[in-house]
């Protein structure tokens, strides 16, 4: 368990402030790792799920009703980044919602 730790800022303006953060959020999408866009790429059920922010119950229903098109590589499910975007894109033009 980490340890709280509590930091306190004196003679520091908010626009000095502002431009600090500016800073650490450059250096974050720096360090943050590329999301592949090629439709192409497959992705595993976790990778779909963090994608759309839905559960994992969620993508197996959406696999179930063929509202995603799943390939079975070596016993592992995975989907195609374009059909996944393709459905989801269907979905959201329909107005409806599978969750």
């Amino acid at each position: 368990m980490m340890a709280k730790q509590m930091l306190q800022i004196e003679n520091l303006d908010s626009s000095a402030l502002l431009k600090l953060f500016d800073g650490l959020n450059k250096r974050f999408d720096e360090l943050a790792p590329a999301v592949p866009n090629d439709p192409d790429t497959y992705m595993t059920r976790q990778e779909v799920a963090d994608l759309f922010k839905i559960s994992l119950p969620t993508v197996h229903a959406w696999m179930n009703t063929g509202i995603l098109k799943y390939y079975k590589i070596a016993n592992k499910t995975r989907f195609l980044r374009g059909e996944v975007l393709a459905a989801v894109t269907a979905i959201k033009q329909k107005g409806g919602s599978h969750e």
